[in-house]
């Protein structure tokens, strides 16, 4: 039987414990580089790993949305269990792991929403499944799995894989505003050992619960209507049209949202950086691509200057910001000035949005760049399409 009735748009919104905290731009900066596995000049020390597998033994439903910790991090509430508690999980499409935080815990939860598998009735422990999220500076993140009902605004998976949160390094616990995280990537990455498996979006895919094997997201800034769909384009929520939507070819042989983006503009003037590759990841904050555009870049803003003390670029506050382009396969998308500055750095300066990707093999566009696009994540098809927002 097919039901192909369901299509859903989800709620982003602000993660109470963040709101009236501003931003931390190097915070944001180390984070990125704990999960790609990235050194830069400003994050010595911080080198980690991409979250990999570890060596083991229809109808529509609309809600606003918020962001967390002044752009930080856009959480979805997301309903496992049954009776079912809800808890707010940060989307992310740089990974494929469903994560919560859990009954499991040894330490303390206080401030989370946690999952406990012994007070639902539709909970199954998946035997002998382990999963192990495990950045180099130490920090890991793991425990057991079980199978559940997850409710996704009104789309239902019956039997959705749900990690259980056992062990949280105190790196990993802190500065993380939501009770876990609903990976969007592909299954390449997800890290439930002895087999890997299925994400959400797979199994709306699979068991037919979604017509189109597509999900989309609008950011929007601050306390606006930023919204997630899955199986359904919503063009005109996102103020484009569907024939403004651009495809391009994904390579997700590494599990991510990957395509080319061989050139980037500054103020007109292209930089040609063929044979590059970027990812969309709506889980990191910060848009990093290579040195040289990023110096192209801020030598563009009088005044602009690297600071290690704060993790990267920082520009005076009044200065004017340049019109920065990147190309998704042979479209290029401008990145709205308004996202540009990051946080406050003092002194009468900003911290940039746009940072180096250190020795990371492919560009970042995290949330900076997403925000300026509506974003089709078109997973039947293996394509992403993006609409130039206003």
């Amino acid at each position: 039987m097919h039901h192909h009735t369901k299509a859903v748009s989800a709620p982003l919104h602000r993660n109470k414990a963040w709101i009236g905290k501003s931003p931390s731009g190097f915070a944001a900066y180390a984070r990125a580089a704990r999960k790609f596995n990235f050194d830069a000049p400003t994050v010595v020390g911080n080198r980690g790993q991409v979250f990999r597998k570890t060596p083991s033994g229809g109808t529509g439903s609309e809600v606003p949305a918020e962001d967390v910790q002044g752009d930080l991090e856009y959480v979805v509430p997301v309903t496992i269990g049954t009776p079912g508690v809800t808890l707010d999980l940060d989307f992310d499409t740089g990974s494929s792991d469903l994560w919560v935080w859990s009954s499991e815990l040894k330490s303390g939860t206080k401030g989370h929403n946690v999952y406990n598998p012994s007070k639902s009735s539709t909970a199954k422990v998946l035997k002998n499944a382990k999963w192990n999220i495990s950045y180099g500076d130490g920090s890991s993140a793991s425990g057991n799995v079980y199978t559940d009902t997850v409710k996704i605004g009104t789309v239902t998976i019956p039997s959705q894989a749900v990690e259980l949160a056992e062990k949280l390094s105190s790196q990993f616990a802190s500065g993380e505003g939501s009770d876990g995280l609903l990976g969007l990537a592909w299954p390449a990455l997800n890290t439930v050992t002895p087999s890997a498996q299925k994400t959400p979006v797979e199994n709306l895919i699979d068991d037919d619960v979604i017509s189109q094997g597509v999900f989309t997201v609008a950011l929007d800034k601050g306390d606006s209507n930023g919204f997630y769909t899955f199986g359904t384009i919503d063009a005109a929520k996102a103020g484009v049209s569907t024939s403004d939507i651009k495809y391009t070819p994904v390579d997700n042989s590494q599990g991510f949202w990957m395509f080319d983006s061989a050139t980037a503009t500054v103020n007109g003037q292209t930089i040609n950086r063929s044979g590059n590759t970027a990812i969309a990841d709506t889980g990191t904050t910060l848009c990093l691509v290579d040195d040289n555009t990023v110096q192209s870049i801020y030598s563009q803003i009088e005044g602009a200057q690297l600071d290690n003390s704060q993790g990267g670029y920082v520009y005076p506050s009044d200065a004017q910001i340049p019109v920065v382009q990147f190309a998704v396969g042979d479209n290029l998308f401008t990145v709205d000035p308004a996202d540009f500055a990051f946080s406050d750095a003092g002194n009468g300066m900003t911290f940039g949005g746009i940072q180096s990707r250190g020795d990371n093999p492919f560009d970042i566009l995290g949330d900076v760049f997403l925000k300026s696009v509506y974003v089709v994540f078109d997973q039947s098809n293996v394509q992403i399409g993006m609409a130039q927002r206003s």
